[in-house]
């Protein structure tokens, strides 16, 4: 009887079949959105579903989705959290179309893992990606395994560390269909939106230091180490070798203008008797946060620059998101503080990636980018060589789609949507393309702007676009330009023209005002 009783105390022992203690710690502390919101869903498309349900039904991209999480008592509940988990993540930087069969397909590789004994664990997922890897028919089951083994790496899963993302962006991948020379296709785990957001985030604080404003201490030291795992690519171990005199003031002038810096960086990895630094050369907007940073610590010459505690990859992927998050746009934060969005979170290790990969695409060599990334051998550099698209690929990103993570975030960078009677701040005019633009939108931004008019607002917190304005006309224009920039790229046979990645994004950030003012005519028309 005692027996019986204990069987029906503890029902379920298979939270223990597939994950350890630590990793279900781990599920029991991830935070799923109860509304799951579908942000760039039409009018006859599910606007949102209900996370807590044992069922997802809805309809997107033209076909229904139905999720049965309980089907044939299949999932305990610690698998089911984490697979929905994955899901709202994946529906939030992608698209929530084809989610069944991504849900199916994760779901399907617990069960091979629970059956062949194997542990949760980077290795074990490792194996199943290279399997995946040469079958060109499933590279769609492939990423989307990669997908699933990145959040668990950011989240910080037990099995699942930072070395081994080092290791899974290169890993090889399902064949493209160009590429059966060396190309390996490579993707920037960096976005443009992103990349926008974080330079936008340094110049408001470079702004702030310049006018002698309070910036709290946590910030000011987040800010430096996103800055230079930002620009260097560095790794934790590296930044936590770093001291104060490391840092190199290369010319300077009594006017305190023009100033150029440096940093001297150990390598990453070093031979026995190696203790040979690179130079590196900062950027003066990164500089001064790190110059302000030593200032307000009031650390001597001599000191170590970060004290990054026991542990210092942890330390550094809680001081990159923090910051991230500080620089997004507010309307992301407040989603996020409300439960009503997963934080998207990055590591060291995609810094590094891109770092290295935005090299290759600028025609940098392999001595260069092992220069840059502190190693001794060319082996990983020459990876990022042969994973760089040629000019038509990156024509085909320059005027192709993006997913939609890019796009949520694109759409929060510029400030409120407004009419032309709405007070904040100066009308914009600028020229593109030898054309004047108007009537697109105001400017709030109080001091003088350093930034050229109407090609630089549209991914500008300060920025409020007119919801009637004449946005269409500003991206013909760099439309125009774009297609003019990559015909003479290919003319020059120069498929790095670092111009060509500019437009693009400018283009990109013109694209999502359009699509924000559109979201936000169709709901005041649903309203009247």
């Amino acid at each position: 009887m005692t027996n019986n009783n204990l069987a029906l105390e503890f029902p379920n022992y298979s939270s223990h079949r597939l994950f350890s203690e630590a990793q279900i710690s781990k599920i029991e502390s991830l935070h799923i959105p109860t509304i799951i919101r579908f942000m760039l869903a039409d009018r006859y498309e599910t606007k949102f579903i209900n996370s807590t349900s044992s069922t997802w039904e809805f309809f997107y991209s033209g076909r229904k989705e139905y999720i049965d999480f309980t089907e044939e008592n299949y999932l305990d509940k610690h698998e089911i959290k984490l697979l929905k988990f994955f899901l709202a993540y994946y529906s939030q930087i992608n698209s929530p179309a084809y989610l069944s069969r991504y849900f199916k397909q994760v779901r399907s590789e617990f069960h091979k893992l629970i059956k062949s004994n194997n542990s949760f664990s980077y290795l074990s997922f490792k194996e199943v990606l290279l399997d995946l890897a040469v079958d060109e028919s499933k590279h769609r089951e492939y990423y989307t395994l990669k997908n699933f083994v990145r959040l668990l790496i950011a989240e910080g899963f037990e099995g699942f560390s930072e070395e081994d993302e080092l290791d899974l962006e290169i890993l090889e991948r399902p064949k493209s269909f160009n590429s059966k020379l060396f190309y390996q296709e490579f993707e920037d785990p960096i976005s443009k939106p992103t990349i926008t957001m974080i330079q936008n985030g340094f110049a408001k604080l470079n702004l702030e230091i310049l006018e002698g404003q309070s910036i709290a201490d946590n910030v000011i030291k987040n800010a430096s180490i996103l800055g230079l795992i930002y620009v260097t690519g560095m790794r934790p171990v590296q930044l936590s070798k770093l001291s104060v005199e490391d840092i190199k003031i290369d010319t300077y002038t009594e006017a305190g203008e023009n100033m150029r810096y440096s940093i001297v960086v150990p390598y990453a990895k070093q031979g026995r008797f190696n203790h040979a630094k690179v130079s590196i050369k900062l950027p003066e907007e990164i500089a001064t946060v790190i110059l302000q940073y030593i200032k307000q610590f009031e650390l001597p010459t001599n000191n170590q620059l970060f004290d990054l505690g026991n542990y210092a990859v942890t330390y550094c992927t809680t001081a990159i998101n923090e910051q991230l998050f500080e620089f997004s746009p507010q309307e992301y934060q407040q989603r996020v503080s409300n439960g009503e969005l997963i934080q998207i979170k990055y590591t060291s290790s995609q810094f590094r990636h891109h770092v290295a990969y935005s090299m290759a695409l600028s025609g940098s060599s392999a001595e260069d980018i092992a220069y840059i990334l502190g190693h001794s051998s060319l082996v990983t550099a020459r990876h990022y060589i042969f994973s760089s698209p040629n000019l038509a690929q990156i024509r085909a990103i320059a005027l192709g789609r993006n997913p939609v993570y890019q796009q949520i975030i694109a759409m929060l960078m510029t400030g409120d949507i407004i009419t032309h009677e709405q007070d904040h701040g100066k009308n914009v005019i600028g020229f593109i393309n030898n054309k004047i633009h108007i009537n697109i939108g105001k400017c709030s931004y109080k001091a003088n702007c350093f930034l050229e008019p109407v090609r630089s607002c549209y991914g500008c917190v300060y920025f409020h676009p007119y919801i009637n304005g004449n946005h269409k006309e500003v991206l013909e224009c760099v439309q125009y330009e774009l297609e003019s920039i990559i015909y003479m790229s290919d003319a020059v046979y120069n498929s790095s023209n670092p111009i060509i990645a500019i437009n693009e994004a400018t283009k990109f950030e013109i694209q999502s005002v359009i699509k924000r003012c559109k979201l936000n005519s169709e709901l005041k028309n649903a309203d009247d």
